[in-house]
């Protein structure tokens, strides 16, 4: 960020009860935080639980971009008896997540237990009065999709899907973080990755899909690669394909970043 860029603090809280043991979005949810206009920068979110906590569960941290919800992360409930001695369950997810303008964060828990769940956030703006010229102005440009259709290709052909696209207006876009987290029980297999330049599509990263049977108290398969600051040229995009036809959610978190006139 320039030296222009000023903070202000977007704290996210929610108090979750209902039990909920969808991952694709549906069913109670509870609304953690809002994104503010350039982005908001997600530090950490925290769990913590209200009462004991009697079986093994999950909270379940969810993108929603306006029309569809995105699962990003599982935070895994033990079993947990608290006391005058003995404090309730906390946990503090370290995730440093950028989300674009307007998106939400919603949060569910598997078991009908009490949690409080708090995201630290910061939103950025610039201050405009004066400005160097050679300063950055960064964007939240977050990726989402589903991906289910099984294709073995490795040319790029066969169906792929947008992931995300570089914003044809900036200087590029930064890519950070990648998420693909299983909606379902998984096989062994690949996810695959490809730049998309408007006229080819090229395999870039190939990423090892293992067998997990997901459950109330099991995690369902996930990967979270670091790409920190590969930057992708204006207009093209990252495209995804499933070796095997099972269903993922997919979270790209990059930023665009631009330069005042």
């Amino acid at each position: 960020m320039a030296a222009e860029t000023q903070y202000t603090a977007n704290t996210g809280v929610v108090t979750l009860s209902t039990a909920n043991s969808n991952l694709d979005g549906t069913g109670t949810l509870g609304l953690l935080l809002t994104a503010s206009a350039y982005g908001t920068l997600i530090k950490t979110i925290t769990v913590k639980a209200q009462q004991t906590t009697t079986t093994q569960g999950m909270v379940r941290i969810f993108i929603y971009n306006g029309s569809s919800y995105y699962i990003v992360q599982e935070i895994e409930i033990p079993a947990n008896t608290n006391a005058a001695t003995t404090q309730t369950f906390e946990f503090t997810w370290n995730c440093d997540i950028k989300l674009k303008a307007d998106w939400k964060l919603y949060a569910s828990t598997q078991n009908s237990e009490s949690f409080n769940v708090i995201a630290q956030g910061l939103n950025w703006t610039y201050y405009t009065s004066s400005v160097r010229p050679e300063s950055t102005r960064f964007t939240a440009n977050t990726g989402v999709n589903l991906l289910s259709t099984a294709n073995s290709n490795l040319n790029g052909t066969g169906t792929l899907v947008e992931g995300l696209t570089a914003s044809a207006s900036s200087n590029g876009t930064r890519i950070e973080t990648l998420t693909i987290k299983a909606l379902s029980n998984t096989t062994s297999g690949m996810i695959r990755v490809f730049i998309d330049d408007t006229h080819n599509k090229y395999l870039f990263k190939e990423f090892d899909v293992e067998g997990v049977d997901r459950s109330g108290s099991q995690a369902s398969f996930v990967i979270k690669n670091n790409l920190i600051n590969f930057e992708l040229q204006a207009g093209y995009k990252l495209q995804f394909a499933t070796q095997n036809a099972e269903n993922f959610a997919l979270v790209v978190e990059a930023n665009d970043w631009t330069y005042p006139a």
